[in-house]
């Protein structure tokens, strides 16, 4: 299988061959740009699998080319890992990274990461789209709870949640309607759950009948169960007026994530058993789920 490619976007030589080295290990193909304006190039030729960029560069600023790629049909989806010497950028940045590393950099955390991350390079390549919903696939929701997942572990006592709202029952829909009746629903449901969340929310379909959306910097459980509330009376409401005699209801539910996961498979198992939960319950009002409360229900 062709090797990922990673962009080194950094004009210190000694950090170049520390990171080259962490990535060629991990099974890389790496190539190294010093300069700012060259980078930009680079990456508006050859789309990469993940770019290491630091923000203090000749001719062009990382910081510009962090805002250019956000701002490109094809280099939008790209995780980026912003290298810098300097904590306040961390609060201060007008573009938002999939995480921000602080010089010295952690190896370990570093060759972590992109392990993690070489488990989804199949989903890096693939459309990060679906056809149907237009949500990001799950696939590529993956890598987007890698970083959600790393940047806790830098801070051990962040969390974030990932929402979820489950079309129940779907295989019993799937059975009564044509691919076409579906696909109508479906999409008619995903413009419901967009127009609810925040366009900059990071949402993906599950091809299991499942909606998703990463909550980043959960504090307390009440901001995310807000949120679940709204989805729930929103996604209830189209049924409601789109589809009366399908008999569906929408199961919603919220996951809190802390740095105790160790990847993010763990936490699809989790979403996983969480609605089991849900579909063998009463309907009731958006639950609320962590790794204690899921672990006790195991235990039941």
């Amino acid at each position: 299988m062709e090797k990922p490619f990673a962009l080194i976007v950094e004009d210190d030589r000694d950090i170049v061959a520390l990171f080259r080295h962490v990535l060629d290990v991990a099974g890389y193909h790496t190539e190294i740009v010093l300069d700012g304006k060259e980078a930009m190039e680079r990456l508006l030729s050859h789309r990469p699998d993940i770019v290491l960029l630091d923000l203090q560069l000749p001719s062009m600023s990382g910081m510009e080319i962090l805002q250019r790629m956000r701002a490109d049909e094809q280099l939008c989806t790209v995780p980026v890992v912003v290298i810098t010497a300097y904590s306040h950028y961390s609060d201060s940045l007008p573009v938002e990274p999939d995480l921000l590393l602080l010089k010295p950099v952690d190896i370990h955390q570093l060759s972590n990461l992109v392990q993690r991350l070489l488990a989804t390079h199949g989903s890096m390549r693939e459309p990060p789209r679906d056809e149907i919903t237009q949500l990001y696939t799950i696939s590529f929701f993956m890598v987007r709870l890698t970083f959600a997942l790393e940047r806790i572990k830098q801070s051990g006592i962040r969390r974030f949640g990932v929402l979820f709202a489950d079309i129940d029952p779907y295989d019993q829909l799937k059975e009564k309607l044509t691919e076409k009746e579906l696909n109508h629903l479906l999409r008619g449901m995903a413009e419901r759950f967009k127009s609810t969340l925040r366009p900059t929310d990071t949402m993906a379909w599950w091809e299991n009948g499942c909606f998703l959306n990463l909550i980043e910097d959960v504090s307390t459980p009440d901001v995310p169960l807000k949120i679940a509330g709204r989805v729930m009376d929103s996604l209830g409401s189209y049924l409601e007026q789109n589809a009366p005699d399908l008999n569906l209801r929408t199961n919603l539910g919220v996951l809190i994530c802390d740095w105790d996961y160790k990847d993010v498979d763990q936490i699809l198992e989790d979403i996983t058993f969480s609605r089991e939960l849900l579909h063998n319950g009463p309907a009731a009002s958006p639950a609320i789920y962590d790794r204690d409360i899921l672990f006790a229900k195991r235990e039941a």
